[in-house]
């Protein structure tokens, strides 16, 4: 959870949601001090690969392929 405390008391002039802004769902409030608070909801993509063996009891790792996170 994001508390942002700086908002309390001000006063809103636009609120626009827009469905995907090219990085994802996004939230624009516009106020009327001319401040302005956005937040979008940014994914990523990774690839979980692994050899593995399982000689009895918990598989051992041989080879981790796995590729990391990449920004969408």
């Amino acid at each position: 959870m994001v508390v942002c405390e700086e908002f309390i008391g001000k006063v809103v002039k636009a609120f626009t949601l827009y469905e995907d802004s090219g990085e994802g769902p996004e939230i624009c409030i516009e106020f009327t001090d001319g401040t302005v608070f956005s937040s979008c909801l940014k994914t990523s993509t990774s690839l979980e690969a692994k050899m593995t063996r399982d000689d009895g009891g918990q598989p051992r790792l041989l080879k981790d392929y796995s590729t990391p996170a990449i920004p969408r």
